[in-house]
């Protein structure tokens, strides 16, 4: 289990000029940055291999969205697509849906064991930054980080006492409010609440006068310094959440979600490193009903689907001569109950997992390696191993390149489904023989550093994927019902290029970044659904602390034309459609008025740009908002 303590090495000085990483940070430079979600303790860029970026809470609050979703959808190589039936998923170089890892401060995020995800109910309140793995990272996380993984970090609490506070209005019915209390000494806490709602439905281009989104969230995190040896540290979160939208028949659906969980970590040193334990708790409900009018009638229609997950993990991290080495073991509990939709309503699973890393540092040179075996008592065992080396070449430029193992385990539902859709023809039955997916990932990258203002990355990827599973027709019921199960009966290739520049002077920043990307079915040659082989963002940010702290975002982001794949004749894939290409700018300007007050607007898609093919809401939104900083502070 990953942990965000800061390695026993980390309070020696740093090298001037550390600034590998594709780090996105309005402002100046900065001279070091330590990553938390490739390793399972922070380490240096230039100790990781895979490639990685950051998106930093200047940023963050710069783009002005609403939830993590459209956040990532602005960043090249990433795209956001639709959900079933309403929400977003997410593709990380093709590769997206249940195949990327998302985290909340390294622990998985609540709907996943359910199929419920939903990138648009995760809030961005009080976080201090997103990581984003690109390519599989199963050696540390196991299945689900077969196309990448992202990891939403929340602020550390510090000493002293502060509150933070901020409101916002905007187009299409946006209106959101947070509040963040920090402080302490020995005992060290930070709580933030957040609540937002919007007439919007996430993955549906037009939810008509009956669509909204509500969110409420509560995150915590508290540090604990029990003695000199022992630290302790424990996060909860909860969240609450409505959706609305038309469903035909004058009837509208509802979607009523609720979660909760928390985990709490103890580490002490112990020899040359430090050792640590920890626990993970997660519920999380899923309730959805249709009816006539502005809400659902209580306790009538529907019923309740629920995920429940317990996790331990035990670890121990040293610096060892030139070896940075982690080890871990891993033990989980899973549940879940989905009544009319699995053979028995509910199904569990027990799962064990070791897994180790090691980096060697060699001069100039780290080699990197890891695996993880995982055993899980209904789908059996995996084994995910990863090789990166990474080498300084003079003074400016650094290499890295990485050979990756991903998977991902069949769900629940895949191998337990009893659905039966009687108004539709069709049932939906799991196959218990299904084997995991798993991929093999090859990267190659070279990043310039010609000057401390100035850095140019250059990376090449290719993501071999077998054995996918998709539902496909086996045969009819006694009934005529048309019977489709999911196999293992696809193979898939991603592959491209990425290209990133950033340079700051004085007050000033700009970073740009573009990918090309390949995604086609192996057997059938056909691109894959609706990915997009050309992506782009151009930023650029000022300051003038002359004028009141005022500050200018402008940001210009490109997702090109791209096929839509669906059921052609006889039932094969085929391209029945194309999604246009989508450029857009955003604006975003922020004032100081004085008494820690900052008053921010904004705009997203400037010229109201539309085009065909999209499945979700793309029209102009204007928003305005007032922060207070630092209240009560001392």
């Amino acid at each position: 289990m990953p942990a965000h303590f800061p390695p026993p090495w980390a309070t020696r000085a740093v090298p001037s000029g550390t600034t590998f990483g594709r780090t996105i940070v309005c402002g100046r430079p900065t001279t070091s940055s330590w990553f938390v979600t490739a390793s399972a303790l922070p380490r240096l860029r230039s100790q990781i291999a895979v490639p990685l970026e950051t998106v930093e809470a200047a940023e963050i609050d710069a783009a002005g969205v609403a939830a993590a979703d459209r956040l990532l959808a602005e960043l090249p190589g990433v795209q956001v697509t639709a959900a079933t039936p309403v929400g977003s998923n997410l593709m990380i170089r093709g590769v997206g849906g249940a195949r990327v890892l998302v985290l909340l401060d390294g622990q998985p995020t609540a709907g996943a064991l359910l199929e419920n995800r939903d990138l648009s109910r995760m809030s961005l309140a009080g976080v201090e930054r997103v990581e984003i793995v690109n390519g599989p990272l199963s050696s540390l996380y196991g299945s689900d980080a077969l196309g990448g993984v992202v990891n939403i970090i929340t602020q550390l609490p510090a000493s002293g006492f502060r509150v933070d506070a901020r409101a916002l209005s905007g187009g299409a019915g946006r209106r959101e409010a947070e509040a963040t209390a920090s402080g302490g000494g020995r005992l060290r806490y930070r709580v933030t609440g957040g609540w937002r709602q919007e007439d919007r439905i996430p993955g549906l281009a037009d939810g008509g006068p009956s669509a909204f989104a509500r969110v409420w969230d509560f995150r915590s995190r508290l540090r604990f310094k029990a003695s000199d040896a022992w630290d302790i540290r424990a996060t909860a979160t909860y969240l609450r959440e409505r959706q609305r939208w038309p469903v035909g028949g004058a009837f509208s659906g509802f979607n009523d979600n609720a979660g909760f969980s928390g985990w709490v970590e103890a580490r002490r040193p112990l020899g040359p490193g430090a050792w640590s334990g920890s626990l993970f708790l997660q519920e999380y409900e899923h309730l959805f009903r249709s009816a006539r009018g502005d809400a659902p009638i209580a306790d009538a229609g529907g019923a309740t689907q629920w995920e429940r997950l317990a996790k331990g993990a035990a670890g121990y991290s040293a610096a060892l001569g030139g070896h940075s080495v982690d080890i871990g073991l891993e033990v989980a509990s899973r549940a879940i109950q989905s009544p009319d939709k699995l053979i028995e309503d509910w199904a569990a699973d027990r799962q064990l997992a070791l897994f180790a890393q090691d980096a060697w540092r060699l001069g100039g040179t780290v080699v990197s390696g890891g695996a993880r075996l995982t055993w899980n008592d209904r789908w059996g065992s995996n084994l995910s191993p990863t090789v990166g080396v990474t080498r300084r070449a003079g003074a400016h430029v650094h290499l890295r390149a990485a050979v990756a193992r991903g998977f991902r385990a069949p769900s629940f539902k895949e191998l337990a489904w009893n659905f039966v859709n009687v108004g539709d023809g069709y049932v939906l039955q799991g196959f218990p023989g299904l084997d995991p997916e798993r991929s093999w990932n090859v990267s190659a990258g070279v990043e310039w550093q010609p000057a401390s203002p100035a850095r140019i990355e250059v990376e090449v990827f290719s993501n071999r994927i077998r054995n996918l599973i998709e539902p496909g027709f086996v045969g009819n019921a006694e009934s005529g019902l048309l019977i489709f199960s999911p196999r293992n009966v696809a193979d898939a290739i991603t592959r491209g290029f990425e290209f990133s520049l950033r340079a700051v002077l004085d007050r000033a920043e700009f970073t740009a970044g573009y990918v090309y990307l390949d995604a086609h079915a192996v057997d059938s040659g056909l691109p894959l659904d609706r990915r997009a082989a050309h992506s782009a963002r151009a930023r650029a940010a000022w300051t003038a602390e002359a004028l009141s702290g005022f500050r200018l975002d402008a940001t210009a982001h490109l997702t090109g034309a791209a096929a839509i794949i669906g059921a052609g004749p006889g039932g094969r894939d085929a391209r029945i459609g194309t999604q246009e290409r989508f450029v857009a700018i955003d604006l975003q300007t922020s004032i100081d008025l004085g008494q820690r007050l900052k008053l921010m607007a904004g705009v997203d898609n400037l010229f109201d740009a539309r085009p065909a093919g999209w499945q979700g809401a793309i029209e102009r939104k204007l928003r305005m908002g007032l922060a207070f900083e630092d209240l009560f502070a001392r």
